[in-house]
C-alpha cells in the first residue's frame, strides 16, 4: 500500500486516494487506532496496576501446575470455564491493594537488602556456589519475566509479608468452631442402594423416521464433527540427549569440592535449655539444688517454666541466642548444668540435653553429585550455544532439515496429533513442555515462524507445523446410525429419570421399597459403608454424595451415577462421626486458620480499595485471550 502511494502520490490517482483517506478519517474518526491503547491494564489500585504480562505469568504457571497434577493438558477454554482466570485476577487485586497500602506506609525494602537476598538465593547459584548472572537470566527466561519485573515482584512480596505478619501472626480459632468443622468433615454415612440402567436389549422397539433423524442431526451438528489434528516437526535440544557430549575432568570436580567444603559438612549441633534467673542468689541456689538431686525439672518447676519455654533445639554454634550463651552450650557435656552467663533476661544457666556430632562428606562421597550438577550446567551451556546457532540459521532462511544436518541434530516428526496429545509421545520431553507444544501447534498455522519453547529445566524445542486437518462437519449419511443411537439413548434416559422419580415418591409415601424395585429391575441391592463427603468415584458422583448427605436417616435418595447414564436409588441406613484425634484437630486448626486468613484478607482488600482510587476491568480478560488466540501463543 505504501509503495503504491509513493509511486502515485504526485499523480491524479494518488491525490484522489489521499483525499478519500482524509474524508474517511473526518467521517469515522481515528479513535479506533487508540481506543485499545490501555487494554494491557486489567486493574488500577491506587498507584499500582495489574498488567497483562504479570497476569499471564501467573496464569501460565497455574495452568502448568494443574496440568502436571492431572497428567493431561488443560486448555485455555477449560481453565476459563473453571474460573481460573478470574481467580488469578482476584489474587492479584488483593496483592496490589496490599502493596498500594504499603506504598502509603513506606514499607519498601532497600536495594542493598534486595541484592543480598538475590545473592543468597540457591536457585541463582552455579556449581561453585556463587551467584551467577547467567543462571539468574536463565531462570527468568524460563519463567517468562523480565529482570525489572522480577525485582518489582520481590519488593512487593517482602512488603506483603510484612503486612500479613502484622495482621495474622497471633490469630486463633476457637475450639468450638474447630469441633463444628470436624463434625461436618468427618461425618460418615452407610447406604443401601440399587443401580437402575437403561434397557439396551429393547433398542429395536423404538421407531424413528428419517425426518426425525435429520432434524436431530441439524439441531446437534456440533456433536458430529471430525477431530482437528496436526502434523509437526521438532528440533529438540534436550539435556538427556546432549549430556553424552560433555566430558568431565576429575580436576574440575576436585576444585569444585575444595571451593565449597562448607556445602559438604554438617556442623555440630546441640539441644539445650536456656534458663533465666532474676539474681545471682537464685542462680547459686539452683546450682546447689541440682548438685544434690541432678533433677533439671525441679529447677524449671521452681522457676515456673516449662520445657517449651527454655528449649533451644538442634542449633549450631552460630545459631544461638548470643555468642556467650552459644559458646557455653558448646563447652559443656550433656546433662551438666553450667553457668551463669549473661542472657537477654538476666543471669542464665545452660543445660545440654543432646549433642549431634559434625559430619563431613569425603570427596569420593560427594563426587557423583558434584559431577551430575557440573555436567548439567555444562549441558545447559551447550544447549544455549546450539540455540544461538539455530536462531542465526533460521534468520538466514535455512529449513529444519538443513539446520538438523548442519548441527548433527535429529528431527522428530509426529502425525495426526489431536488436542489431547494422542500420537505424540517422547520419554525425554516432560509433561509441561509437551502440553506447551500441543497448545502452541493448535494456536498457530503452517508457515508461521514460532519462537522456540523452553521448559523449567532448560530444555529447548523448535517447532514447525507441517499439516493441519481442521475439524469438519460430518455428512448426515456417514453418521446416521450414530444419530439414531443418540436419539434412543436420550429417550431411554428420560424414561429412566421418570420412573426413578416415581419410585422415589413411592418410597417416601410408603407405597414401595427397595426390595420390590430390585425385583422389578432384576438387580441386586448393594451396600456401601463409611461414605464421606469426598467419596466421589465412578458409582457415586459428586451430586450423588451431595444428595446422600442432604438426606435424613432411613430416608431415600436419587442421583446419577459417577460415570454413565444409570441412576442410583437408595436409603441412608446409618450416620456416624469418626473419633476425634488430637493430630486431626491440630491439622484442622491449621487449615481453618489458613481459610480464615484468606477470607479476612479479601475483606480487608475490599475495604482498602474503597479508600484507594480503584478501577477494575474484568472485561479486558476476554480481549486479552482473543489476542492470545489470534497470535497463536503466549
Amino acid at each position: 500500500m505504501l509503495d503504491l502511494l509513493r509511486r502515485n502520490a504526485s499523480g491524479p490517482f494518488g491525490l484522489t486516494l489521499i483525499i478519500l483517506l482524509v474524508l474517511a478519517f473526518s467521517v469515522w474518526g481515528i479513535g479506533d487506532i487508540f481506543r485499545n491503547y490501555d487494554v494491557g491494564t486489567l486493574a488500577r489500585i491506587g498507584d499500582r496496576e495489574v498488567d497483562s504480562q504479570e497476569f499471564l505469568f501467573r496464569y501460565n504457571r497455574e495452568i502448568n501446575r494443574i496440568s502436571n497434577e492431572l497428567e493431561r493438558f488443560v486448555s485455555n477454554e477449560e481453565a476459563r470455564d473453571s474460573g481460573i482466570d478470574t481467580q488469578i485476577l482476584s489474587n492479584l487485586l488483593v496483592e496490589k491493594t496490599l502493596n498500594s497500602s504499603a506504598d502509603r506506609m513506606k514499607l519498601r525494602p532497600s536495594d542493598n537488602s534486595l541484592t543480598e537476598r538475590l545473592k543468597n538465593t540457591n536457585s541463582f547459584k552455579n556449581a561453585f556456589n556463587k551467584f551467577d548472572k547467567n543462571v539468574f537470566n536463565q531462570v527468568l527466561r524460563q519463567n517468562g519475566i523480565t529482570e525489572d519485573l522480577f525485582f518489582s515482584m520481590e519488593r512487593d512480596s517482602i512488603a506483603q509479608t510484612q503486612i500479613y505478619r502484622a495482621l495474622f501472626e497471633n490469630i486463633n480459632i476457637s475450639k468450638e468452631f474447630n469441633n463444628l468443622i470436624y463434625r461436618f468433615q468427618n461425618e460418615d454415612r452407610n447406604v443401601e442402594y440399587l443401580v437402575l440402567n437403561t434397557n439396551s436389549e429393547n433398542i429395536d422397539a423404538y421407531e424413528i423416521n428419517n425426518e426425525e433423524l435429520l432434524n436431530y442431526y441439524k439441531n446437534n451438528k456440533d456433536n458430529y464433527k471430525s477431530e482437528s489434528k496436526r502434523d509437526f516437526t521438532l528440533i529438540s535440544l534436550l539435556k538427556s540427549e546432549l549430556s553424552s557430549l560433555i566430558e568431565v575432568e576429575d580436576e574440575i570436580i576436585k576444585e569444585i569440592y575444595e571451593n565449597n567444603l562448607g556445602d559438604y559438612e554438617t556442623p555440630e549441633k546441640r539441644t539445650y535449655y536456656v534458663i533465666p534467673f532474676n539474681s545471682s542468689e537464685e542462680v547459686n541456689l539452683a546450682l546447689n539444688n541440682f548438685e544434690e538431686n541432678t533433677d533439671i525439672n525441679n529447677i524449671l518447676v521452681s522457676r515456673g517454666l516449662s520445657v517449651e519455654d527454655v528449649l533451644q533445639s538442634s542449633l549450631s554454634l552460630e545459631e544461638g541466642l548470643n555468642d556467650t550463651i552459644s559458646n557455653k552450650a558448646f563447652e559443656v557435656n550433656k546433662n551438666i548444668l553450667a553457668g551463669p552467663v549473661t542472657g537477654p533476661f538476666g543471669p542464665t544457666l545452660i543445660y545440654v540435653t543432646n549433642i549431634e556430632p559434625s559430619f563431613k562428606k569425603t570427596f569420593l562421597e560427594a563426587k557423583e553429585k558434584i559431577e551430575q550438577d557440573y555436567k548439567s550446567e555444562e549441558t545447559q551451556d551447550k544447549i544455549y550455544e546450539i540455540y544461538n546457532v539455530i536462531e542465526d540459521q533460521r534468520a538466514e532462511g535455512l529449513t529444519f532439515e538443513e539446520i538438523a544436518a548442519e548441527n548433527n541434530l535429529k528431527l522428530s516428526q509426529y502425525s495426526s496429533v489431536n488436542d489431547n496429545g494422542s500420537n505424540f509421545s517422547s520419554l525425554n520431553i516432560d509433561l509441561t513442555l509437551r502440553n506447551s507444544i500441543i497448545e502452541t501447534i493448535f494456536n498457530s498455522d503452517i508457515g508461521l515462524e514460532m519462537d522456540p519453547l523452553e521448559d523449567q529445566n532448560g530444555n529447548v524445542v523448535f517447532i514447525r507445523i507441517d499439516n493441519i486437518d481442521e475439524e469438519i462437519f460430518l455428512n448426515f449419511d456417514s453418521v446416521q446410525n450414530q444419530v439414531r443411537s443418540d436419539i434412543i439413548n436420550k429417550r431411554q434416559k428420560k424414561e429412566l429419570e421418570d420412573i426413578s422419580l416415581q419410585y422415589l415418591n413411592d418410597i417416601n409415601n410408603n407405597n414401595n421399597n427397595l426390595e420390590q424395585i430390585a425385583d422389578n429391575f432384576n438387580v441386586a441391592i448393594l451396600t456401601r459403608d463409611n461414605l464421606s463427603r469426598y467419596s466421589f468415584d465412578e458409582v457415586f458422583s459428586r451430586s450423588a454424595i451431595q444428595e446422600i448427605f442432604k438426606t435424613s436417616l432411613n430416608k431415600p435418595f436419587k442421583a446419577n451415577v459417577g460415570i454413565g447414564d444409570s441412576i442410583i436409588i437408595g436409603l441412608v441406613t446409618k450416620i456416624s462421626i469418626r473419633e476425634q484425634k488430637e493430630v486431626d484437630i491440630e491439622n484442622l486448626n491449621q487449615q481453618n486458620e489458613g481459610n480464615l486468613k484468606n477470607e479476612l484478607l479479601f475483606t480487608l482488600s475490599e475495604e482498602l480499595q474503597k479508600e484507594l482510587s480503584s478501577e477494575v476491568y474484568p472485561e479486558r480478560l476476554d480481549f486479552l485471550f482473543e489476542t492470545i488466540n489470534a497470535q497463536g501463543s503466549f
